[in-house]
């Protein structure tokens, strides 16, 4: 698992950029799903479909989460 867990946060750096750079997207993470297993999730500000509308389903073979958690505000 710490294997995958190093590729998915080189993928995640790969692609942070440009996937922070779409609008409605607020973060860019490497988190575990319901199971334990380690994902790639991007977060959302909203659930409107234009802001989903695009991105990926995966990357470099990793499968993508998308969780809708609002906007992002540094305290």
């Amino acid at each position: 698992m710490e294997n995958e867990l190093k590729a998915l946060r080189e993928v995640k750096s790969r692609h942070s950029r440009e996937l922070l750079a779409r609008p409605g997207v607020s973060g860019v993470g490497v988190e575990t799903d319901g199971h334990g297993r380690p994902s790639l999730v991007v977060h959302l500000d909203s659930n409107r479909p234009d802001v989903r509308e695009g991105l990926p389903d995966q990357l470099e073979g990793y499968p993508v989460r998308y969780l809708v958690t609002g906007p992002f505000n540094a305290y």
